[in-house]
């Protein structure tokens, strides 16, 4: 059945962000002397929250909570500007534009907070494809808790029958199936994600295309 509407999520489906910021806890961590668990930085991969924050807290080098996990991580990279550009998954402007022309309704729904999510924006000169732009941080929890999905099908004002989410992580795709969504799942072998419970597969988000035309 054609879809209406299309939800990306944003890391790892716009910006191949994960292994910059892997490299950012990597450094923060070697410079302060702790052991790095490279199964932990594995799974920081597509986290969030408290859980991203409590997994680098494990690996520090004395006791410390999530919250100051998180105050660590933004005093010393406080000056830090994300390469955006350089990150940008292949292909994503003629696709974003190809769907226009279809006409289908275009959502962004990330775990990232509002302000990094339009820094994105700006530096890919992205704003004018997506009708709403929803970030976890808006919620109690982000994914895999579905309100987030929920919510975004509620301003689309659509069944979740009539969308499709594309995701990579285990949890973005939990979100979504939860919120009763398809889910097409950029694959990434980089990362402990699974991607079991996704209805198609892409090996680049711009292989989206392909995957509309036949569905």
């Amino acid at each position: 059945m054609k879809k209406k509407a299309v939800i990306f999520d944003m890391d790892g489906v716009l910006i191949d962000s994960e292994p910059v910021y892997l490299q950012l806890f990597r450094d923060l961590l070697r410079e302060n002397g702790c052991v790095i668990d490279e199964e932990k930085m594995r799974v920081l991969a597509g986290a969030s929250g408290s859980r991203l924050w409590g997994t680098v807290a494990q690996m520090w080098k004395e006791k410390v909570t999530p919250e100051e996990m998180r105050r660590i991580y933004k005093e010393r990279y406080a000056d830090f500007r994300f390469p955006y550009r350089d990150a940008a998954c292949p292909g994503i402007r003629p696709l974003l534009n190809w769907l226009k022309e279809e006409t289908y309704i275009l959502a962004l729904a990330s775990s990232s907070s509002e302000e990094v999510i339009r820094q994105m924006l700006d530096a890919l000169e992205l704003h004018g494809y997506f009708s709403h732009i929803i970030s976890g941080k808006m919620f109690r929890e982000s994914k895999p808790n579905p309100q987030i999905y929920q919510y975004t099908l509620s301003k689309l004002g659509l069944p979740a029958a009539d969308c499709l989410a594309v995701e990579d992580s285990t949890y973005g795709i939990q979100a979504a199936k939860a919120a009763g969504l398809q889910v097409a799942a950029v694959k990434d072998d980089r990362f402990s994600f699974d991607q079991s419970q996704a209805d198609w597969f892409l090996s680049k988000t711009a292989d989206l295309k392909e995957l509309l035309l036949h569905m």
